[in-house]
């Protein structure tokens, strides 16, 4: 093994990160500083989809390997958790990244196929509820029946 000496770093050469490595996180860096909107956005997109496949469950795509709409939709909702960890992940510094914290955390704890697969509607109520706090905010739950709507529209 070697050792590199520059500016005083003295990590081996096989700890260092390739340059494909630095791609990544170069790409990380700039899909997560201060671009919380494009998650919500996302999330209800893949959410649209996985909702729109599992009415016909049992569609095969054959250019997709033979799945069937179902794993299709199966994926498009792990998709759709992957941007509800990142929206819910940056802390909310204005209303509106607050807002879609709550209405992602809405659609998913009232949604009991989701609560039963994940706990993404837990991580994403923590989250909000700090930032709550952060942003002198009072939250409260209301009531709902069960199988009943949380919207308010």
């Amino acid at each position: 093994m070697k050792t590199m000496n520059e500016g005083g770093d003295t990590a081996r050469d096989e700890a260092r990160p390739s340059p494909e490595h630095l791609a990544r996180y170069a790409r990380s860096y700039r899909m997560t500083t201060d671009r919380t909107e494009p998650f919500f956005w996302l999330w209800q997109e893949a959410m649209a989809h996985a909702l729109l496949l599992e009415q016909q469950p049992d569609r095969c795509f054959e250019e997709h390997d033979g799945l069937t709409a179902l794993q299709l939709a199966e994926g498009a909702r792990a998709t759709a958790r992957f941007f509800a960890f990142m929206l819910a992940e940056a802390p909310a510094r204005n209303t509106e990244h607050f807002e879609a914290k709550i209405m992602v955390y809405e659609a998913i704890a009232f949604d009991e196929d989701e609560i039963a697969r994940t706990r993404t509607s837990w991580m994403v109520e923590a989250a909000m509820q700090r930032d709550a706090v952060e942003l002198g905010i009072n939250l409260s739950k209301i009531p709902v029946e069960p199988g009943g709507s949380p919207s308010r529209h």
